[in-house]
C-alpha cells in the first residue's frame, strides 16, 4: 500500500450541524431533516415518499457531477464531497475509498475507520466483486470492522475500492445504499481519472514550453552567420532530434591566423543532453582561448566532463586547429565518426586521435597534421547522418556521403550541406530521424 496515505480521519459527530448546512444548499428543501440523519426513509411503503426518495438520490448524484465540472476542485476535495453525501443520504457512518493513481494506490478518504494495515489492503486488493469479508480469507479487513468492499469498475478494470460498515437497517436498504455507492463510485473514479489526465496534459504544455525556450536558447548557442571566417568557406547546420539535442559544431576564431573547428555528439537525447552540450561547448571555447596545443585542450576538456559525469556519460568529439599561413590543420578525433577530406581524387577519412571524452579520468591522444589546397573539402557530421534508415531499414552510411561530396565538390559549403540534407531526406522517405542530425563542411582557402 502507498505509504503516502492520507489520513482523512473524521468526527462526523462533530459535524452534523455542518452537513446539515452543506446538505440544505445543495438539495432541494423539501427533504426534511429527519431523512438525512435521522429516521430510515428506507422503511417506508409509501410509493410518494419512495418516488421522493429516488428524486433525491439523482438529485444527489447531479450535485456531484456539478462538483465534478468544478475544474479548480482538487481530487481530495471531491473525496470529500461523496464522503458527506454518503454520511448525510445513505447514513455511512464508516467508509474509505481508494484509488488507483500512476500505478500505486492513494487512500483518498478514511471516515472512522483505523488506518489499513498492508496485510488488510492486500486482503481488500484481492477482492474483485462486492462481497462481506470472511474469517478465513479476510480477517483483518474483519478486524477494522468493515461489512462490505464494493470494487469500482472502469474500461473492465478495477480502479477504486469502497470500504464500508455501518450504514443499512434491512436488507432492502443494504441493496439499495451498494447500487447508490457503486454509481457515486464510478462517477469518482471518472472524475478522479480525468483530474490526472488534465494535471498530464498541464505538465506536458509546460514540457513543450520549456523544450521551446531551450531550443531557441541552444540555437543561439551555435553559430548562424558564418560570413566572419573568411577566407575559409565554412557552413553548419543542428537538427535536433526532440527540439533540443547533444550535438554541438563550433568555429573558434583565435587571432587573425588560426580556426578550431569542432564537432560533438554528446550521449543521449533531450535536456539532460542539452545541459552537457551547453556545458562543454563554453568549456571548450575557454580552452582553445588559452592553449593551442590539441592534446592539451582535449585532456582538460576530459578531465572537465568527467568530474561531472563521473563515467556516465560520453562525447564524441572532432577537432582540428586550422593554421592559415601555414595551409595546415592538425585534428584529434575523439571516437567520433570518421570526416571525410576530399583533395581532388583523394579520399581521406580521418580516424586519429583518442577514445571517447568522458568515461576515463585520463585520456592518451595522438594528433595528425595535413596540409591543405584551395578547394579541398572538410566533412563533419555526427550519428544522424550516417544512422538514417530507410523503409527498408537499410541505412544512409559513409558511402553515400563520400559519393555526394565528390559529385558537388564544386559546390559552396552552404550548398554541399543543403544537398546532403535533401539526399538525405529523399533516401529516409519520411521515416523519422532517430537522433539529432549534424554538420559542418569546411572548404579551405588560405
Amino acid at each position: 500500500m502507498n505509504e503516502q496515505l492520507n489520513d482523512f480521519e473524521e468526527r462526523p459527530e462533530k459535524e452534523v450541524d455542518e452537513l446539515k448546512d452543506s446538505i440544505k444548499q445543495n438539495q432541494p428543501d423539501s427533504l426534511p431533516e429527519t431523512d438525512m440523519l435521522g429516521e430510515n426513509v428506507y422503511q417506508t411503503t409509501d410509493p410518494e415518499k419512495l418516488l421522493q426518495l429516488k428524486r433525491l438520490e439523482a438529485e444527489a448524484i447531479l450535485d456531484i457531477l456539478k462538483s465534478i465540472n468544478n475544474e479548480k476542485m482538487s481530487i481530495k476535495n471531491l473525496c470529500l464531497v461523496v464522503r458527506n453525501l454518503l454520511l448525510t443520504q445513505l447514513q455511512v457512518r464508516k467508509m474509505a475509498f481508494f484509488y488507483e493513481s500512476e500505478e500505486s494506490w492513494i487512500e483518498g478518504m478514511r471516515l472512522k475507520f483505523s488506518p489499513f494495515s498492508e496485510e488488510a489492503f492486500d486482503e481488500m486488493m484481492a477482492m474483485t466483486t462486492t462481497e462481506k469479508p470472511v474469517e478465513d480469507k479476510q480477517p483483518n479487513l474483519l478486524k477494522l470492522g468493515i461489512e462490505y468492499i464494493i470494487p469500482i469498475y472502469n474500461e473492465g478494470q478495477i480502479k477504486a475500492y469502497f470500504a464500508i460498515a455501518d450504514f443499512a437497517e434491512s436488507e432492502l436498504e443494504e441493496q439499495n445504499d451498494i447500487i447508490f455507492i457503486k454509481t457515486v463510485g464510478n462517477i469518482l473514479a471518472v472524475a478522479i481519472r480525468n483530474r490526472e489526465l488534465f494535471k498530464e496534459q498541464m505538465a506536458r504544455e509546460n514540457l513543450q514550453k520549456e523544450l521551446e525556450v531551450a531550443s531557441t536558447i541552444q540555437k543561439q548557442l551555435l553559430i548562424a552567420d558564418f560570413k566572419g571566417f573568411k577566407p575559409m568557406d565554412v557552413y553548419g547546420t543542428n537538427i535536433p532530434h526532440s527540439g533540443v539535442g547533444g550535438d554541438f559544431y563550433d568555429i573558434i576564431k583565435k587571432g587573425e591566423d588560426t580556426l578550431f573547428c569542432c564537432i560533438a555528439d554528446v550521449s543521449g537525447k533531450g535536456i539532460g543532453a542539452a545541459l552537457l552540450m551547453a556545458n562543454l561547448q563554453a568549456n571548450l571555447r575557454s580552452l582553445c582561448a588559452q592553449f593551442d596545443d590539441l592534446g592539451t585542450i582535449i585532456g582538460e576538456l576530459n578531465e572537465r566532463l568527467f568530474s561531472i559525469t563521473e563515467g556516465e556519460k560520453f562525447v564524441t568529439m572532432f577537432l582540428a586547429r586550422i593554421d592559415l599561413p601555414q595551409k595546415t590543420f592538425s585534428y584529434i578525433n575523439a571516437g567520433h565518426n570518421y570526416p571525410i577530406l576530399v583533395k581532388g581524387d583523394k579520399i581521406s577519412r580521418l580516424s586519429e586521435g583518442c577514445i571517447l571524452l568522458g568515461i576515463l579520468p585520463d585520456v592518451q591522444s595522438s594528433e595528425k597534421t595535413i596540409l591543405f589546397e584551395d578547394g579541398n573539402i572538410l566533412l563533419m557530421f555526427t550519428d544522424g547522418v550516417v544512422e538514417q534508415t530507410n523503409k527498408q531499414e537499410e541505412m544512409f552510411g559513409s558511402e553515400r556521403i563520400v559519393a555526394l561530396v565528390k559529385e558537388f565538390e564544386d559546390l559552396s559549403s552552404q550548398n554541399l550541406v543543403e544537398q546532403l540534407l535533401k539526399r538525405l531526406s529523399d533516401f529516409s522517405e519520411e521515416i523519422e530521424a532517430g537522433d539529432d542530425t549534424t554538420i559542418l563542411s569546411v572548404k579551405f582557402s588560405s
